[in-house]
């Protein structure tokens, strides 16, 4: 099983091909939510998208291929940043974004994926899918590299890790909600910790859209 493999989530686009591809995807979430990855098999996923099992085979080497397919492509439309100006606001929106993620329904399902892949000592997809969530970030990080506000050789992924660590912990540890404020501070740390001086006494975020 190859890691290219698992994280080309950018391949077959266009026309029938992207028709199908936006099918399989759908149906895989949709057999997770209703039945569990129990039932998200090739059978169910060819058959709720409506294509031949043959063409899951020619794409994907097996579901969890198929699986970390669809989570990646729907952490880019769900998560990922629109350009904002600044480095804590960008990243302020993907923190919003990722607790908007995990209260949906897709929520616990994510969390049920990621168990799993664990639990069966999965680590090439585990590794797989944080690999491609870093490079999907990457014209965030970069954008701010640009503007001088980190510097080039920053840890990418010691601050995503340190900025999402406390969403999860506080949501699914601790049990309590993940307010304006909490992800403020998240952000103000990690600008602390990361960013120049300059940039990290700028922060300052305005209150979220409604």
């Amino acid at each position: 099983m190859s890691t290219s493999s698992k994280t080309d989530v950018s391949r077959r686009r266009g026309g029938r091909t992207a028709n199908v591809t936006a099918r399989v995807r759908r149906a895989i979430f949709d057999l997770i939510l209703e039945g569990g990855l129990e039932a998200c098999t090739f059978s169910a996923v060819a058959q709720r998208a409506g294509v031949d099992r043959s063409t899951l085979y020619r794409r994907f080497p097996d579901r969890w291929d198929a699986i970390i397919d669809a989570w990646m492509a729907r952490a880019a439309e769900e998560v990922l940043p629109e350009p904002a100006g600044t480095f804590a606001e960008d990243l302020a929106a993907v923190l919003h974004k990722l607790v908007d993620l995990l209260e949906s329904p897709l929520g616990p399902a994510l969390l049920h994926v990621v168990a799993e892949i664990r639990s069966h000592f999965l680590t090439d997809y585990s590794r797989a899918y944080f690999d491609e969530r870093m490079t999907q970030f990457a014209p965030m990080f970069e954008a701010a590299i640009a503007r001088g506000e980190l510097p080039a050789d920053v840890d990418r992924e010691g601050l995503f890790t340190a900025a999402a660590g406390p969403i999860y912990f506080r949501m699914f540890i601790a049990g309590r909600a993940v307010d304006e404020q909490f992800i403020h501070s998240t952000v103000s740390n990690i600008c602390w910790l990361y960013c120049s001086p300059s940039a990290a006494a700028k922060v300052s975020l305005p209150a979220r859209m409604a």
